[in-house]
């Protein structure tokens, strides 16, 4: 097992490259003058026998199988959505009553150096009153990390993901349409190394995608599927410092280049473009109850196509998980990414979100939890194309409840609702989904 240092590195270092939100955690206060971080929060001692502790563990524990534990989960779920294509209620709303299927198997090495993991997902949902909207969606992949030394390794990954694009979500378009499916082929290697208090990592990235012609295309103001494949790379640089124990200051800097595969699209527009980004950042973990990262710097994407504006402004992030209590965590996040357009004589967009999930162990087999999420869709519009820059809003909020009567077996509740505001016409919207899980595991 590595130390701490190093597992927080790969973690929040393979998430910032995803470009995806950071769940790190947070909250550790450093007063002026002080030697260094406060204690970690002392724990109230154990003094009931092992078989009482057993009997109030509810996660799963997994099938060993020689030098790997096997983790399987068999989860139906039955819902209902009130606005299936996410359009305006003076348009007409679509409710439609959800079947969801999703079998997973994860396979995690427990050797006391190197990893080694694999995985299989699934979710098949079928619509009562929407069929063109029922989807299938799994994903296969694997991943690992070769220990050179004892702060040294090199890692990577590879996996194959068959997804789809829900109504309402950027790049979609408004209306009852066929579902968009697309297929994501992904990879990255990397390397890590730590000298005393100095750390460096390298990392590059790929992913590969290809979408399903579903029949939409220039009528409805969107690049049609079958142009919109491409393939995206990213390279990465990291050093950081780690000035107390614990506390590390970090920059990072990365190129991206993504190439389609038709050039030019349907519209007449070269799509393909490069960009940068610079980033410094600050990381703590104190005593494991709480962790955060928080960085900011700049960004820019630079197209090929003259007429497409480039997309540039600042860049930042936080990430962190935060358990002020024993039976909760928090984590908070905030991220920012450059994301490709659909839109005809959109460039692309710039999309920031600001988020808060929260987890809270009310019994040992009973959890609630939540999440809250404000994001913004900001799209870059082509100067000739004479219109104005869309701008879309969506507000999200989600709770449930787990209970699991053994081990084995969850079942709960869920609600989510979603509403979109944009500054163009006949796009905003409002969604109330409702879930009932229930599943099975080891």
């Amino acid at each position: 097992m590595l130390p701490r240092p190093v597992r927080r590195a790969f973690a929040f270092g393979a998430l910032a490259l995803a470009g995806g939100p950071l769940f790190c955690e947070a909250n550790a206060q450093i007063v002026p003058g002080s030697p260094g971080p406060p204690p970690p929060r002392p724990e109230r001692p154990e003094t009931r026998p092992p078989a009482a502790i057993e009997g109030e563990r509810y996660e799963p524990i997994g099938v060993q199988v020689g030098g790997f534990r096997l983790f399987p989960v068999l989860e139906l779920n039955e819902g209902f959505n009130d606005n299936v294509f996410a359009t305006t209620a003076s348009s007409g709303q679509t409710p439609s009553f959800i079947q969801i299927i999703k079998p997973g198997l994860e396979l995690r090495s427990t050797w006391s150096n190197h990893m080694l993991n694999f995985r299989a997902t699934g979710a098949f949902a079928f619509y009562t009153a929407a069929a063109i909207q029922n989807y299938q969606d799994f994903s296969v992949g694997t991943d690992g990390r070769i220990d050179i030394q004892r702060n040294w390794n090199v890692y990577g990954g590879l996996s194959f993901n068959r997804q789809h694009e829900d109504p309402g979500t950027p790049n979609t378009v408004s209306g009852v349409n066929s579902v968009t499916i697309y297929n994501q082929s992904s990879g990255n290697v990397g390397y890590y190394q730590k000298f005393n208090r100095f750390s460096g990592k390298v990392d590059f990235r790929t992913d590969y995608y290809s979408y399903y012609d579903n029949g939409q295309g220039l009528a409805q103001g969107v690049v049609p599927n079958t142009e919109r494949d491409r393939t995206e790379l990213r390279e990465s640089v990291r050093f950081g410092y780690e000035f107390i124990n614990n506390y590390e200051i970090w920059v990072r800097g990365s190129l991206n280049q993504r190439l389609y595969d038709n050039q030019p699209d349907a519209a007449g527009f070269y799509r393909n473009s490069s960009g940068w980004e610079l980033v410094g950042g600050f990381t703590i973990d104190v005593g494991g109850l709480t962790t955060a990262e928080v960085f900011a710097g700049y960004l820019q994407q630079n197209y090929v196509d003259s007429r497409f504006q480039t997309v540039q402004g600042p860049q930042f992030g936080l990430a962190a998980y935060w358990t002020p209590l024993k039976e909760l965590w928090i984590k908070p996040y905030v991220k920012r990414t450059v994301n490709e357009a659909a839109f005809v004589g959109d460039s692309g967009y710039l999309g920031t979100s600001f988020g808060v999930e929260v987890d809270y162990k009310v019994l040992p087999n009973v959890r609630l939890n939540g999440r809250g999420d404000y994001s913004i869709a900001d799209y870059q519009a082509s100067p000739s194309a004479g219109t104005t820059n869309r701008y879309d809003q969506y507000y999200l909020f989600q709770a449930g409840v787990m209970y699991s009567p053994i081990r084995e077996f969850f079942v709960g509740p869920q609600y989510q609702y979603i509403y979109r505001s944009s500054n163009q016409p006949g796009l905003d919207y409002g969604q109330n989904v409702i879930l009932l899980r229930l599943g099975a595991r080891l």
